[in-house]
């Protein structure tokens, strides 16, 4: 049985049954796109009280019939804070007191995974009062055609609870044809209208959409809850919950993560005095088992631990979004250990191993062909992409909640690029070969930096370095012409002083560049 049964009891078990959630999303993942034998799986479900909102169809986008009460539709199309301290206009009339939802199970039979309708958004009459004003419906962001969006949902849902928070909502959009993948994180505590429902954080939507018996479970209100909000449309769907992930990932030998910022936080297991640590991981290429993934995935830094970091992001702040590159970091490095493994061969052995871990809407015919595409993905077609603190104003909502209201004109940039095609100048990025030469005594810093070229489009190869003591970072450009030079982006990535570039023509160089990593290198920066 795995350890973190053993820490249900007691005040780590909330928090920690939160961080297992996450790292289930690279096992949706790595079945989704690494193994080609998936099938419908019926997986248990806490039956919940019936409460069906009333749907209608929506002919039109300039037209929406959402009439919530008492909640009056602003004109702008997202929540926009006023003068005050409140981030959203309120009405000025009586608050109703909130329904509490305190669901009874009761024995029922286990429902089948259904499959999603074509992204289309529908009107609903509201059921629970709120006195937070709804913002209007987005307009669907355009996509390539032939894209397939998929939404990774992990839970920490545990049997015999009656609520609980999708802490990790993930948009995998492939386009088959190049092919390109590309994940999006979407915050959890991102504060969004519920079609149907009330103004709350995304991560209540499948759980609204299961306790209420929405038309299509959790899923669909998910589904409904990104296209109205964020201009999302989702195709299909893939749902875990957190057992046996430490299971998984030993089960392929863990994992290589490339730790770019140092990390310190609580340890979920207890030791043998029943203390729970503070455990540190230090920037390089860390080998991690089931157990240690985990913690990577989930855990926030330490808040007294941190100064201004990341674009001066306060500690919390840091924590949250940090908190989500990391995920993604563990969803790609389970995709490379999947295909350097060759996991086609071992597909029965790996599906009885995980098939009762997923719900899905696909079918063999999909995870075949996804698997086809993954297996044939260039390591820069593989796009991560965030929204940040930067697309999101930050707010407290009217019962003292610290939530995050969606900037929309900041955000349609940033989802429109992640599901629309290839930027041109991505595409010329993975022409570009740069050749890193790590210039100090500290292992793995030329892997680091590989790894933050690979996922801006670049090709990067590991030279060997003439000496381990610059001092400074160093760019050497051996191209004879600036017609299409990389230098500037470079420069710009690695924050090199403008007397550290160097010209160097040289036609028989191994790479067009070569940066040469030096002691002032900053492991922790976004570039």
């Amino acid at each position: 049985m795995p350890r973190h049964r053993d820490t249900e009891q007691g005040g780590i078990s909330a928090i920690y049954g939160k961080w297992i959630a996450s790292g289930l999303v690279g096992i949706a993942l790595m079945l989704v796109l690494s193994v080609s034998f998936i099938e419908l799986v019926i997986v248990p479900r806490v039956p919940l009280p019936t409460f069906i909102p009333t749907f209608v169809p929506i002919s039109a986008w300039a037209s929406p019939t959402l009439d919530p009460t008492p909640c009056p539709i602003p004109p702008t199309l997202t929540p926009v804070p006023s003068p005050e301290p409140t981030a959203t206009p309120s009405p000025t009339n009586t608050p109703t007191a909130t329904p509490t939802i305190t669901p009874t199970p009761t024995p029922k039979s286990s429902p089948t995974p259904f499959s999603l309708a074509t992204p289309a958004l529908i009107a609903v009459t509201p059921n629970l009062s709120d006195t937070t004003a709804v913002p209007t419906p987005v307009q669907p962001i355009t996509t390539v055609p032939g894209t397939i969006n998929i939404v990774v949902l992990g839970s920490d849902r545990r049997p015999h609870w009656n609520h609980w928070n999708t802490d990790v909502i993930q948009v995998v959009s492939i386009q088959p044809q190049v092919p390109v993948v590309t994940i999006l994180s979407i915050p959890r505590d991102l504060y969004v209208y519920i079609p149907g429902f009330r103004m709350n954080r995304i991560n209540t939507a499948d759980m609204y959409g299961e306790l209420y018996h929405y038309n299509g479970g959790g899923p669909a209100l998910v589904q409904q809850t990104l296209l109205y909000n964020l201009g999302i449309p989702v195709e299909h769907y893939v749902r875990t919950d957190f057992d046996g992930f430490i299971g998984i990932v030993d089960a392929l030998g863990g994992v290589d993560i490339p730790v770019h910022c140092r990390l310190e936080a609580l340890w979920p297991y207890p030791n043998e005095n029943g203390e729970y640590p503070i455990k540190t991981l230090e920037p390089g290429v860390r080998h991690m088992d089931g157990e240690t993934a985990l913690w990577y995935a989930r855990s926030r830094l330490r808040p007294d631990l941190l100064g201004p970091l990341q674009g001066g992001l306060s500690g919390a702040t840091s924590g949250t979004f940090s908190r989500e590159q990391r995920q993604q970091q563990i969803l790609q490095a389970i995709w490379h250990k999947a295909r350097n493994l060759n996991v086609l061969p071992r597909v029965p052995e790996l599906w009885e191993q995980f098939r009762n871990m997923i719900v899905t809407d696909m079918d063999l015919g999909d995870v075949v062909m996804l698997a086809q595409i993954a297996f044939r993905l260039d390591e820069q077609n593989v796009r991560f992409r965030n929204i940040g603190s930067q697309e999101v104003i930050h707010w407290t909502t009217p019962t003292s909640g610290t939530v995050f209201l969606p900037n929309w004109e900041k955000i349609e940039p940033v989802v429109s690029e992640a599901l629309g095609p290839i930027p041109e100048g991505r595409l010329w990025r993975t022409l570009q070969k740069v050749e890193i030469w790590n210039g100090t005594p500290n292992a793995d810093w030329d892997q680091l930096a590989a790894d933050r070229l690979i996922r801006e489009g670049f090709t990067a190869i590991i030279g060997q370095p003439d000496r381990r003591d610059y001092a400074q970072t160093r760019l050497i450009d051996f191209t004879s012409t600036s017609k299409g030079s990389a230098i500037a982006y470079l420069q710009w990535m690695f924050n090199v002083a403008p007397e550290n570039v160097i010209s160097a023509p040289d036609p028989n160089a191994p790479a067009p560049y070569r940066l040469i990593i030096g002691a002032d290198y900053q492991t922790c920066r976004s570039p």
